[in-house]
C-alpha cells in the first residue's frame, strides 16, 4: 500500500465516523499534486458508499485573489460532489448527520454537454456552449472542526475540501444572460435576513468553469453532461447549529432552500 493509499483510507474512516479533521502531517508538507492523488483514491472508496454514490459534480474553492494569496495557491482548488448528496431546492436534511454543519451560497453551473480531456485547451466560448444554465445553490459542508484559516490547503484538498453535498434551485439563466456584478445575494435563516450582498461572486462563473474543465482534463477527467459546478461562495463559510430553514435568493437567478430537521 502506498503512502497516498494509506492516507486516503485513514481519511475515509474519519469522514465516515465524523471524527474531527486532522492533517496527517508529512515532512516535507504535502503538495497540491499529492493532495489530488489522495482525493482521487478517496473518491474511489466514497463512490461505493451508500451515502455518496457516483460523482455528480464539482466544487471550486479558494478562487478569489485574496484566498489564493492566503493559501499560497497558484490556482483555485477543487473537490467532488456525489450523486446521493446532490439535492433540489426544498430538501430536508437531518441535522444529526453532521459533525459541524456549514454551508455557502454559490452560483452553480449545470452542464448540458461533456467536455472531454482530449479536446483541450477549452476556451470560454466552448465552455459557455456546454453549459445549460446558471442557478442559485447551496454547498453543504461538514467542517469537522477544521481550523480553516490555519489549515495547510493541500490537507483540505486531500479530504475533498469538506464537501458533503449541494442543493440547487432555480429557475436560473443561460450563460449569455448572466450578469454577475448585478446579482444580489440574500441569505435568510428561518425568515430572518442574515446576509445581503451584491456582486459577491469570487470569480466570474464562466471563467471558473473554464478553469475547472481544463484542470480536470489535465488530470484525465471529463466535465460531464448533467454534472454541476459550484462556482465559489458569496459569503464566508456560514455555520449553523440545530434545525431551521435556509433560504438564498439571487436576483435574476431565483432561489434555493434547504431545511435542517
Amino acid at each position: 500500500m502506498t503512502l497516498s493509499e494509506k492516507v486516503a483510507r485513514n481519511i475515509l474512516e474519519d469522514v465516515q465516523s465524523g471524527t474531527p479533521f486532522k492533517p496527517y502531517s508529512e515532512t516535507p508538507l504535502r503538495t497540491v499534486e499529492s493532495a489530488y492523488e489522495i482525493q482521487d483514491i478517496l473518491t474511489s472508496h466514497l463512490q461505493a458508499s451508500d451515502r455518496r454514490g457516483p460523482v455528480a459534480g464539482w466544487k471550486i474553492a479558494a478562487n478569489s485573489v485574496a484566498l489564493m494569496e492566503r493559501f499560497k495557491l497558484k490556482e483555485p482548488a477543487t473537490g467532488r460532489v456525489f450523486s446521493k448528496q446532490r439535492d433540489e431546492s426544498g430538501v430536508q436534511l437531518k441535522a444529526a448527520d453532521y459533525t459541524q454543519f456549514a454551508f455557502e451560497p454559490e452560483i452553480v453551473a449545470v452542464m448540458k454537454n461533456t467536455l472531454q480531456p482530449g479536446d483541450t485547451p477549452f476556451t470560454s466560448e466552448q465552455v459557455s456552449a456546454a453549459i445549460d444554465r446558471f442557478v442559485p445553490g447551496l454547498e453543504l459542508l461538514d467542517m469537522r472542526h477544521t481550523d480553516m484559516p490555519n489549515t495547510h490547503i493541500p490537507d483540505a484538498i486531500a479530504q475533498n475540501i469538506s464537501n458533503v453535498g449541494a442543493v440547487t434551485g432555480g429557475p436560473g439563466v443561460p450563460p449569455d444572460a448572466l450578469d454577475t456584478a448585478a446579482i444580489r445575494t440574500v441569505l435568510r435563516i428561518n425568515g430572518e435576513m442574515q446576509h445581503d450582498v451584491t456582486g459577491a461572486a469570487p470569480q466570474d462563473p464562466l471563467t471558473a468553469v473554464t478553469w475547472l474543465a481544463n484542470h480536470l482534463a489535465s488530470r484525465g477527467f471529463a466535465l460531464e453532461a448533467g454534472q454541476i459546478v459550484m462556482c465559489g461562495t458569496h459569503s464566508p463559510i456560514w455555520y449553523h447549529e440545530g434545525t431551521g430553514e435556509i433560504e438564498v435568493s439571487m436576483s435574476g437567478l431565483g432561489s434555493v432552500t434547504a431545511t435542517l430537521v
